[in-house]
């Protein structure tokens, strides 16, 4: 797994690659995703249109991400397409609890967000 993170307005977009699998990319990520909250950034886009592969580890990123930022009124939002990983989503019923859009073009027109 791979990420890349982006400033979309008042989100940090995060691109995740490839598998989202147990253990020490989950880890990776967690951390980075823990330093962001830190140093202030409370609002979140997990973009998983190029993930190829979700588990329970995935899972539990999103769910740690949003306990973290509703302790500073902070959101998060999930874009999955509809393929796999998006099944998975839906199967584990993390769209009760954070908002998943089919794309990044969905997401900054309902969000308004404006980008550069």
């Amino acid at each position: 797994m791979q990420y890349e993170i982006e400033d979309k307005g008042r989100f940090k977009m995060i691109h995740i690659i490839g598998d989202i699998t147990p253990e020490v990319s989950t880890g990776i990520l967690d951390n980075a995703i823990s330093e962001l909250i830190t140093s202030g950034h409370h609002d979140f886009v997990f973009n998983l249109e190029r993930t190829t592969y979700l588990d329970s580890s995935g899972i539990s990123i999103f769910i740690h991400c949003l306990c973290d930022v509703q302790e500073n009124n902070g959101s998060i939002y999930i874009i999955a397409e509809d393929n796999q990983v998006r099944d998975v989503l839906n199967m584990v019923g993390i769209d009760r609890l954070i908002k998943v859009y089919n794309g990044e073009k969905e997401f900054l027109e309902e969000q308004k967000v404006e980008v550069s």
